[in-house]
């Protein structure tokens, strides 16, 4: 089954997809499809002509290498496995993309496989725009809370237990985008979840953060200044390789840390933790 010309909206950025997508639309991007005039057009092309990569300036093997010339960025996704090579081509102003693919008909064309979606919104993103954070989020009254942290922090774990609990919906279990709406900030949810697999296009105010750590006891600890920006950065998807864009992060995480409350998270996997958050947020 093949499907042409989607679109795909997350944290209000309508990403089209032009061409033809072989196979069904993954799973965690279904509720996602959405209508309306896009942000960005992501093009599609069954091969890739002779690019001239350039510099490389960012590499993270095995999955992609990021190249740029003439302030164009070239991302090269599975350049060692030749049945899922592609080549994503960006310019600066990233109104549209062009994702070429390595076949001659006979493989798959699925934009959905690999990081594609999630290197072309961190890029967008980046513009002034928001950042992806490595976070379970949660929406409680429609106020969201993020537990931030790195793999193996507990963020699917706490998702888990925050999905027996009465009237939590899961943002997701692994990246949240936070963006600016006037003077408030909100928490987003997106189809790149956890080992927990949730993932809502959901969205609602960012009310706290916590960082996570693992504990004897379920404790908090405030956190401000410098080291809960450099916090924010740890656990954060940004472009390190673009110095004008890790300006304009640094300064949204400058706002995020005056604006919403911070606090480190020691925490057991046992409902006690959820109590502790559920009485500091007068939930």
């Amino acid at each position: 089954m093949s499907q042409e010309n989607i679109t795909i909206r997350i944290a209000d950025v309508a990403i089209s997809i032009e061409g033809e997508v072989s196979g069904e639309i993954a799973p965690h991007y279904l509720p996602f499809v959405g209508q309306g005039k896009a942000d960005i057009s992501l093009r599609m092309h069954r091969s890739i002509p002779e690019i001239v990569l350039g510099e490389k300036v960012f590499d993270s093997p095995p999955i992609w290498t990021l190249y740029r010339e003439n302030g164009n960025s070239i991302i090269r996704l599975f350049p060692e496995m030749a049945d899922l090579q592609r080549t994503l081509f960006l310019p600066p102003h990233l109104k549209h993309a062009d994702l070429f693919f390595a076949n001659d008909g006979d493989r798959f064309t699925d934009p959905f496989f690999g990081p594609t979606l999630e290197l072309l919104l961190i890029l967008y993103l980046a513009q002034e725009r928001g950042v992806v954070l490595h976070a379970c989020g949660i929406v409680i009254e429609e106020r969201a809370i993020l537990f931030l942290g790195e793999s193996g922090a507990g963020k699917s774990t706490l998702a888990r237990m925050w999905d027996k609990e009465n009237n939590v919906h899961i943002l997701s279990d692994d990246r949240v985008i936070v963006r600016k709406k006037d003077s408030e900030f909100w928490a987003c949810g997106t189809p790149w979840h956890g080992e927990a697999a949730f993932g809502s296009p959901r969205q609602a105010k960012l009310e706290r953060i916590f960082f996570l750590r693992h504990g004897k006891t379920n404790s908090v600890k405030d956190m401000k200044g410098l080291d809960l920006v450099s916090q924010l950065l740890t656990c954060s998807f940004t472009p390190l390789w673009n110095p004008q864009a890790m300006t304009i992060v640094l300064e949204f995480f400058s706002q995020v840390a005056d604006k919403v409350p911070c606090q480190e998270l020691a925490f057991r996997p046992e409902k006690n933790a959820l109590a502790l958050v559920k009485k500091i947020t007068k939930w």
